[in-house]
Formats: C-alpha cells, structure tokens, sequence
C-alpha cells in the first residue's frame, strides 16, 4: 500500500510539474504575441508616416533633407495605390515644402487635379518611381537672389520601366523663408520619354 501511495504521490507530482511548465510556457508565448501585435501596430506604413508627418516639428533643416522628404512624398504618389482621402491628405503635406510664391502660382484644388493626372500618365507608361540619389551637402549650391537665401541642387531618380531601369534628373531651386527651406521650384530633364516638365513659382 505504501508503495502505490508513492507512486500516486510521483505521478501526482509529474503531472503537476507538467501542467506547471504548460503554464509558464503560455504564459511567455502569450506575452510574446502580445507584443508582437503591440509592435506591428506601432510600425506605421509609409503612407501613414508621410500623412501623419508634423511638419511643424520635424521640418527638415537642410535643402538636401527637403529634398529627400519631397521624393519619399512622390515615391508613394507613383509607387503606392493611393485612396482619394489619403491622396488629399498627402498633397497638402507636401505642400508644407513649397515656398510662398509656389503656392499662390499653384492653388491647392489645382495642383491635386495635376497630381491625379500625373499619377495615371505615370501608369499608362508603366513605369514606378524606385529610389532617389541625393547629393552629398558639399554639392549643394548656396546663393543670394534678390536679397534672398536660395539653394540649388540636383537628384537622380530612378525608376522602373517593365525589365529595364531608367533615370531621370529632378534639379531644386529652394529658399529661405522664415528660418526654413522651401522649394521655389523643380525641373525634371532626361526622362524615358525623351519630355521634360517644369514646376516653379511664376
């Protein structure tokens, strides 16, 4: 009799030492998927990023990082498949780049409607926008016009075309209004199509 209480007492044990260890390891499994989707909901898509970006305190501080924010805008234009509300929302973002002059020679209704026209050229040409080569800072030119602080410089951009990739050149005017740098204006030179586009402030 002595021995069969012990063996219950061993298996009694085992089993609790089992459903222990069972335990603790749904424990830890829980913890970890629990902060799995705590980061996943934390890891913002890039165009949440970019509608959500605050402007007023992450403004870039160099012509270079404007310009950089100004691509990271239109790679999402022409690379992502953007709703109607999510484009309204971004255009005015970006439009928190262009200088004064800009935005008065390109009214906000205006400059969505060329966007939207833009993004579906983009699409009928079949090309998407891939990544975006910025100068070093000691290529960044610096220059006073009219009494004003300017900057001019230039990207290489890259993009898909089908099987092949191509380049074309997007050359920034920028100036210094209130401590910032805005975008006075763009030209874009030696696309796939042999065209060329020009935005700028009249």
């Amino acid at each position: 009799m002595a021995k069969n209480k012990k063996k219950e007492v061993t298996i009694k044990g085992i089993i609790i030492a089992v459903l222990l260890v069972v335990l603790v390891l749904w424990y830890f499994n829980h913890l970890s998927n629990r902060s799995s989707i705590q980061r996943s909901a934390s890891q913002k898509t890039e165009v949440e990023a970019l509608m959500e970006y605050d402007m007023a305190a992450e403004y870039p501080k160099t012509p270079r990082d404007v310009a950089k924010l100004h691509n990271r805008y239109f790679k999402a234009f022409y690379g992502q498949k953007l709703a109607d509300d999510e484009l309204d929302a971004m255009n005015k973002k970006v439009r928190q780049l262009y200088c004064t002059d800009l935005l008065v020679a390109n009214p906000e209704s205006d400059s969505l409607a060329n966007l939207q026209k833009d993004i579906e050229a983009v699409k009928e040409q079949g090309y998407t926008y891939k990544m975006c080569e910025l100068p070093e800072a000691s290529q960044v030119q610096y220059f006073t016009k009219d009494g004003k602080d300017m900057a001019s410089l230039e990207v290489c951009i890259t993009i898909n075309t089908g099987d092949n990739l191509g380049y074309f050149y997007r050359q920034y005017a920028m100036v210094k209004e209130n401590d910032q740098w805005k975008i006075y204006g763009w030209t874009e030179s030696q696309l796939p199509s042999g065209s060329a586009t020009t935005q700028a402030a009249e």
